[in-house]
């Protein structure tokens, strides 16, 4: 939720304090099950008399409840991704997950109103994490890990937000402005707020004027109609709201204004994704299962990544924005009220 907030900063010298006017976005997402803390154990060393021999990966002190979660089914993920890089904008990741590291191509931090957050792009929330997972974790190297919707993909990692998930709007927008001068083709914003700011429409212009193709979370707010969140509110933007797995819409998902035309404008839900009870990659190695927008948003993102190089009719390996948003909609199946409404917009999407 976004607020218009008055960011307090003490004067050391006389103690005095000054307002600042912000605006401050959410990350749309919370856990409704965690595991604990995840205990790994510590890598072995190679001898010093074979340098050469490489050493082996950790063993494994958690497993997933699912290799491939319901949602992943559902749409008919799981594989697929190559060559398509999506830039996750959140709390950051945990570079280390072993469903992770390897497809982890750029990680940086645009984090600069929080102090222990500038440093580095480790997620100290676990939102970005989970996030991540959903849209390409590969199940590790020993294959007993969690699979996302497109494992081949490369994950482009910017922090934006710090670790109690509050996301400024300046900060956001550089990340926006990174991802889109850095090579990515899509971009997935599991973050919302009420109302529009313009430095990070700004930002969306500039990412979709360079093919970038935008993925943002409708909101945690509904069921009100209207109750839809920007960055995903905006037309450029595609809005992902929450289904479960019995392709109902829960109550909290945001709702747009969706009139029923088909034609995606203003304030409207796109999407009806996977974003109940979801199973995906957590911070502390292991695994987690969270609910909201947030993670609806990644399976969208997930999907247009394994679409990419089909959407167009090409097979060419190049793809783009407008061929994948045009098929993403023309493969998505009705689920809620008969066509164009506000809780799912064009329908659940799942791929051929």
């Amino acid at each position: 939720m976004e607020r218009c907030t008055q960011r307090l900063i003490l004067n050391r010298l006389n103690l005095g304090i000054k307002t600042e006017p912000v605006q401050l976005y959410q990350i749309k997402g919370k856990p409704v099950c965690g595991d604990g803390v995840c205990q790994g154990n510590e890598p072995k060393t190679c001898p010093e008399d074979c340098p050469s021999e490489p050493e082996p990966e950790p063993k494994r002190s958690c497993v997933p409840d699912n290799d491939y979660p319901w949602g992943i089914f559902m749409i008919n993920g799981g594989s697929g991704g190559f060559g398509v890089t999506v830039a996750v904008l959140d709390t950051g990741v945990d570079q280390d997950h072993p469903d992770l590291k390897a497809n982890i191509t750029d990680c940086v931090t645009k984090v600069t109103h929080f102090i222990p957050d500038i440093k580095n792009c480790e997620d100290g929330h676990g939102h970005g994490t989970h996030v991540a997972g959903t849209v390409l974790a590969n199940g590790g190297s020993d294959g007993l890990g969690i699979h996302g919707v497109a494992p081949e993909a490369s994950l482009m990692v910017v922090k934006v937000c710090d670790r109690k998930g509050w996301c400024y709007g300046d900060d956001i927008a550089a990340g926006i402005y990174y991802a889109a001068d850095n090579g990515a083709n899509i971009i997935s914003m599991s973050i919302g707020g009420d109302s529009p700011d313009s430095q990070i429409l700004n930002a969306i212009d500039y990412a979709v004027g360079y093919g970038v193709l935008p993925v943002a979370a409708a909101g945690n707010d509904g069921p009100e109609d209207g109750s839809i969140d920007y960055p995903g509110a905006y037309v450029k933007v595609i809005a992902t709201g929450a289904v479960d797995s019995a392709e109902q819409v829960p109550d909290w998902s945001s709702r747009g204004i969706n009139d029923g035309d088909d034609v995606i404008e203003e304030k409207e839900v796109e999407f009806g994704t996977p974003g109940v009870s979801i199973e995906s990659t957590y911070n502390d190695g292991c695994y987690a299962y969270m609910s909201g927008t947030s993670m609806a948003t990644p399976h969208v993102s997930g999907l247009a990544a394994k679409l990419w190089d089909i959407a167009d009719g090409t097979l060419d390996g190049k793809g783009n924005a407008a061929d994948t948003r045009s098929y993403l909609q023309n493969i998505a199946e009705d689920i809620w009220y008969e066509g164009d409404d506000p809780a799912a917009g064009l329908g659940l999407p799942v791929a051929p």
